[in-house]
């Protein structure tokens, strides 16, 4: 994988479009480039675009999303509306190009982000979702998020602090820089795996036990199967006596039931008798009186029906007769309110034609009036809108007080623009060049008091780096006395430990019989005789001179010194190193503090001659404070200007207000009333006219109508009630009166023969069950036997109890033998699982012996050691050519928990790494760095590298040799290397740089050089 491009717009602080095309010069020539530009201009950003464009990530924000950006304030350069990140790369499958982009919508809201993955060979989009975009990259890449910011962007300060800790630690960090968090995952899983299979078989074990203390004896268990079956007998027993005794109490019931139903029977047939006779005596001449007259129900209800149809037509004349009066009373009070309110005499004949050419007129002045009051209500809105900026206390529609206040504000800002036009001559200059010469001065009168500030801090810095240069140099004082005293007492050690080595020789030789009976060991052969007891040995004297103690006690004090010299010499060189460093740092500050005054004595030359009378301060306070009169003046152009105006809408403001008066005054003569209200009057007034008038037409018609019909109604009547009188008297009636007197109404009526009806089918009706009683109990007598009802039931209530008793008794103990059996069958199979659970589990119980515990450490202490040994091969490799005096190592168990470098300048000797400088820690951690990219990328060929800080701990003479190496690593390669740094060396040292610089806003610009 090769990165080609990389554009983006609004990054950060990289406000702008940017683009870096690394297939162009002066990449072609050279690979290895420097990234360069002060702290905060925005050198990580370019690693940011790669990983944002590629995979939505950034390495020092997480997962970027629209909330996200809000929150952190990240990614979108400040005041900037959209942003984009693209990146263009080779890969075995093509050249592609990724893009991410967002915007702000019209609403001032920010969108949602979006992603996109281009074929640049075909020209094609690949169909994708936005989400999907960072894994087809990663499938095109072949590398993940983490390891792509692991092998292409290498950070220095993991590795530098990873170097340091403790083992412990160490473990932990590497998991982190390497991504093999997935070791101690498995071995927490392997862990909790086999901890849930041991406490699912514990807990079935735990209920085999449960079911065993359940468990009944084998003898009570046979006691109680045949305490069972002589149950079972009593219980068949006593149900088939239950059985008979219920039938016979079934029969005995049903006799007394049926003796006491022909009881009730016979009582009620007293009782409907006595009934039966009321109703002849009090009902049966009314039913029957009304059954005669209902022969003649027909013309007796024609009779009432014309009789009410007389009556209801006089009362339908009389309404109508009342409604036309009130309808022409109606119309002479609408006539009078008319004339009253529209000023306007109409009659029933002429009110229409009347009224529209008076509406007509009328809403003609109407519409005049309206059309001058929503110009006069525009007019007034507009001044009021263009006077807002001005804060007059006064109202458009006090016409007469605003165009006061107008020509006072006029007068006033007129002489206040006179003095100012005549202090800078504007007559003969405008406003906007005298401004624009003005902010020009103050502009270079910043940027020179920002540069005189700037050259007070370089004195300030250059005298704290020579307060820092005295420091070192009254620290080396007495290092070179304190060496040579430690080397002189090795020396004399040394001198010491050889003869007492070479006395112990000596004495060696001289062993008598004595000595070796010393060192004789039971059950071992002595060397003389070979015999395995030795009894002389025991109970010798101690023989012991103390040269052994002498010779130990030499040593030790030798080592202490030996680390004492390294030390020693140690600090000395460290101090030397950095004391050069800033003697270097001091001479460049020099210079560059001589070369900033130079430039500012030159560039600032005029300036200062108006600034040595006074300060930096008054100079700007004065040049503001004519910037402020300038603007003051422009203001009051712009104020004047729309005076005038304002003077001119004001006097076309109060010809409206004229013209409305007229028309109004013309609506007055015509209609008494509010304008607003006149539609709806004049509606409501035409509404009732033309309602009343139709009412008037629509009674007269019924009354026409009204005295027709009763006319008619009455000449049938008076036929019918001829006819029906004589037929009546032949019945005993003299008038059809006295006959409607004698009928019934029809509800009740019917009520009385269905009542009498009722009477007859319930004599029938218990009549017959009275016989079948009779018939009934007669047989019942004869079935029946001859023990008494209660006695029955007595026996019965004795065997129920007895029943109950028994299936109790039978239910416990059948309880206790399902029970038995349902305990073994669980038993048995509790048993068959845990034997299952054992065969199928026994992978995990093994993995578990050998890497599983519960924090994961087992298997990822392994692993880790694994990945620790491969990572420090490959860093050894890269070392090799980074210098040739370290090597790194994992410490042995009595050294410090850090890693060890082995010092092949001082004959092998491991030191810890915390004993290193910071140059030389930051060579060791660039070896670490390298090698974790060829372990991240040793399936995938990686052609672009960026090294991310550290070279400011190297001195000059290592800086050049970490970029020899750097460039042999291109060379041999073919890798695009990228280094980010500030380092003034660095930068003279690599021609081809992306050089970032900030301007006073905390904008970024980007120039390839």
């Amino acid at each position: 994988m090769k990165l080609l491009k990389i554009d983006f717009q609004n990054i950060n602080s990289l406000r702008g479009e940017h683009h870096i095309d690394f297939t162009q010069e002066p990449f072609l020539q050279n690979s290895l480039f420097a990234i360069t530009g002060p702290t905060g201009s925005g050198k990580t950003t370019i690693l940011d675009v790669i990983s944002l464009a590629l995979f939505n990530q950034v390495p020092r924000l997480g997962k970027m999303s629209t909330n996200e950006i809000l929150k952190k304030g990240a990614i979108l350069t400040r005041n900037q509306s959209e942003a984009f990140a693209k990146v263009t790369y080779r890969c075995k499958a093509g050249i592609f190009a990724s893009t991410w982009s967002i915007s702000t919508a019209r609403t001032g809201n920010l969108r949602d982000y979006h992603m996109e993955l281009e074929d640049l060979e075909s020209g094609a989009l690949l169909d994708l979702k936005k989400s999907d975009v960072p894994a087809k990259n990663e499938e095109l890449i072949g590398l993940s998020y983490d390891q792509f910011i692991k092998s292409v962007v290498l950070a220095q300060g993991e590795f530098a602090r990873f170097l340091q800790v403790p083992k412990k630690e160490r473990g932990a960090l590497l998991e982190k820089i390497t991504g093999t968090e997935i070791y101690r995952r498995i071995g927490q899983e392997v862990f909790l795996k086999n901890k849930e299979r041991a406490a699912a078989i514990d807990a079935k074990k735990s209920k085999i036990e449960t079911y065993k203390e359940q468990l009944l004896d084998e003898e009570v268990y046979k006691l109680k199967q045949s305490e069972a079956e002589k149950l079972q007998q009593a219980r068949e027993a006593i149900k088939s006596k239950l059985e008979r005794l219920g039938k016979e109490i079934d029969l005995k019931t049903k006799l007394r039931q049926e003796e006491a139903e022909l009881a009730k029977t016979e009582n009620e047939l007293k009782e409907l008798r006595v009934r039966q006779q009321e109703f002849d005596s009090e009902k049966g001449l009314k039913l029957k009186r009304h059954q005669e007259i209902q022969v003649f129900g027909d013309d007796l209800n024609t009779w009432q029906s014309l009789t009410e149809k007389v009556k209801d037509k006089q009362s339908e004349i009389t309404t109508a007769s009342e409604a036309i009066k009130t309808a022409e009373a109606e119309r002479n009070r609408l006539k009078h309110e008319i004339s009253e309110v529209f000023k306007l005499d109409v009659s029933s004949e002429n009110f229409s034609e009347k009224l529209e050419v008076y509406k007509t007129d009328l809403r003609k002045l109407i519409a005049e009036r309206n059309t001058i009051a929503t110009s006069f209500t525009n007019t007034k809105t507009h001044l009021k809108s263009l006077a807002s900026p001005l804060h007059f206390d006064s109202d458009p529609s006090d016409t007469a007080a605003f165009e006061a206040e107008v020509w006072r504000n006029l007068t006033t800002k007129q002489k206040t623009y006179e003095e100012l036009e005549a202090r800078f001559d504007l007559k003969n200059q405008a406003v906007s060049d005298k401004k624009e010469k003005l902010q020009h001065q103050l502009k270079q009168l910043r940027q020179a008091e920002k540069s005189a500030t700037a050259i007070e801090h370089l004195k300030s810095v250059l005298q704290e780096r020579q307060t820092e240069a005295t420091q070192i140099t009254e620290q080396q004082k007495g290092l070179p006395e304190q060496l040579h005293a430690l080397k002189t007492q090795i020396e004399l050690k040394e001198a010491q430990l050889e003869a007492k080595q070479h006395k112990l020789e000596i004495e060696n030789l001289q062993k008598q019989l004595s000595d070796y009976r010393r060192e004789l060991i039971d059950n071992e052969p002595c060397p003389l005789c070979g015999a395995l007891h030795h009894p002389y040995s025991e109970d010798l004297p101690l023989a012991e001179n103390g040269l052994k103690t002498a010779i130990d006690t030499l040593k030790q004090e030798l080592n202490e010194l030996s680390k004492k010299r390294t030390a020693t010499e140690t600090s000395l060189s460290q101090l030397e190193k950095q004391e050069k460093l800033i003697q270097e740092r001091i001479s460049a500050g020099t210079a560059q503090l001589k070369t900033e005054q130079e430039k500012f004595d030159n560039e600032f030359k005029d300036l200062l001659k108006e600034v040595s009378a006074g300060s930096f301060k008054d100079l700007e306070n004065s040049l503001e404070e004519q910037e402020r009169q300038l603007n003051q003046a422009e203001n009051l152009q712009n104020e004047l200007k729309l005076l005038h105006t304002l003077k001119s809408q004001t006097e076309d403001l109060n010809t409206l207000l004229k013209q409305g008066k007229h028309v109004s005054h013309e609506i007055e003569k015509h209609f008494t009333g509010k304008i607003s209200e006149f539609e709806h009057k004049i509606n409501s007034i035409e509404t009732a006219w033309n309602r009343n008038e139709q009412n008037l037409q629509q009674q007269q018609q019924l009354l026409k109508a009204a005295e027709a019909t009763a006319k008619q109604v009455q000449e049938q009547l008076s036929k019918l009630s001829e006819k029906l009188t004589a037929a009546l008297q032949q019945k005993g009636y003299d008038s059809i009166e006295l006959a409607l007197q004698q009928r019934l109404p029809a509800g009740e009526a019917q009520a009385l023969a269905t009542e009498h009806q009722n009477l007859q089918n319930a004599l029938l009706r218990l009549n017959t069950l009275h016989a079948k009683l009779k018939e009934a109990i007669a047989g019942l007598k004869e079935t029946a036997g001859e023990i008494p009802l209660e006695e029955l039931k007595q026996q019965q209530h004795e065997n129920n109890e007895a029943l109950t008793k028994n299936e109790t008794a039978f239910n416990e103990v059948s309880r206790l033998l399902k029970n038995q059996k349902q305990n073994l069958e669980a038993i048995e199979q509790l048993q068959q699982e845990i034997k299952t659970s054992i065969e199928e589990s026994r992978h995990w119980y093994i993995l578990n012996e050998l890497i599983g515990d519960s924090k994961g450490d087992k298997f990822n202490n392994f692993a880790q050691d694994l990945t620790l040994q491969q990572l420090l091969l490959l860093a050894n490799k890269r070392l090799i050519q980074l210098t040739d005096r370290y090597r790194i190592d994992q410490p042995g168990d009595e050294e410090d928990d850090s890693l060890v470098a082995i010092d092949e300048h001082m004959g092998g000797q491991r030191r810890s790494i915390k004993t290193l400088s910071g140059g030389e820690t930051f060579i060791l951690s660039l070896a670490l760095a390298l090698a974790l990219s060829d372990l991240a990328s040793r399936n995938i060929e990686i052609n672009s590298l960026f090294i991310d800080e550290g070279f400011g701990t190297l001195d000059p003479e290592t800086l050049d040799q970490t970029l020899d190496t750097l460039e042999v690593l291109q060379a041999e390669s073919s890798k695009m290397i990228g280094v980010i740094s500030h380092v003034d060396s660095l930068k003279e040292r690599i021609a081809t740089q992306i050089q970032l610089t900030q301007n006073g806003q905390g904008y970024s610009t980007l120039k390839v050089v």
